[in-house]
């Protein structure tokens, strides 16, 4: 009874392995252990600075070495439709396509801001978005930003750009300053007042308060403006 046992096992076994190699339920032993995917995270993770890298699906190659690639080499992308190099130690070449999704964070207005509004901590907060979608010069750290003066009007939860921040006002609006009127061999200082914020360089509304007439000038530092003739 047992040899008719070991007999049927024999054979119906081997048979049955087979079935379920072909149905793909069963790997067999010499097909990869590794996954393209994981390789092509790390790949990614390694070499650009997001915070966050998704590989969505991998696709284009057929069988693969069992162990893993010893070189990656990117061929077009990193994102949306990406396609990748895998180089193997038996000198094979495959190549693999991916689809990859990368997130980072951003400086996102919280509120509209007006020009002129400077930025304070509850203005803005960190908003991890796709990289797709992030302005040019990105503003990412938010120390980057408070302080910072708007220089044209920004919507609420939009992500924010170094071209819309600018450098906070050196001159306030009522402050009293020196006005320095000079010219070849001649110059003048009386006070004013500053009739608006002022960056360095920037032209500014400003008072003489002894003419009290209203004149132009650039500030030059956080006291003094150099009158416009």
């Amino acid at each position: 009874m047992r040899r008719r046992l070991f007999i049927l096992s024999s054979v119906v076994f081997p048979f049955l392995l087979l079935i379920l190699l072909w149905s793909g339920l069963v790997a067999p032993a010499w097909s990869a252990v590794w996954e393209p995917r994981e390789v092509i995270h790390k790949y990614l993770t390694t070499n650009y600075p997001w915070a966050e890298v998704e590989v969505l699906e991998t696709y284009g190659y057929e069988d693969l070495p069992k162990l893993p690639p010893l070189r990656v080499h990117l061929i077009s992308g990193p994102l949306g439709r990406a396609t990748f190099a895998f180089g193997f130690k038996s000198g094979e070449r495959v190549v693999v396509q991916a689809q990859v999704r990368a997130m980072d964070h951003v400086v996102t207005s919280r509120r509209p801001l007006r020009p002129g509004h400077i930025i304070q901590k509850d203005d803005v907060y960190l908003a991890l978005i796709d990289v797709r979608r992030m302005p040019r010069e990105a503003v990412t750290s938010l120390e980057g930003a408070w302080g910072k003066t708007v220089v044209r009007a920004i919507e609420g939860n939009i992500p924010l750009g170094e071209s819309v921040l600018g450098e906070p006002p050196i001159i306030k609006k009522g402050q009293v300053i020196n006005l320095i009127a000079a010219s070849p061999g001649l110059k003048i200082i009386t006070q004013g007042e500053a009739r608006e914020n002022g960056r360095l360089g920037q032209q500014i509304k400003v008072t003489n308060l002894t003419s009290k007439q209203d004149v132009r000038g650039i500030p030059i530092d956080d006291r003094n403006v150099r009158v416009i003739f």
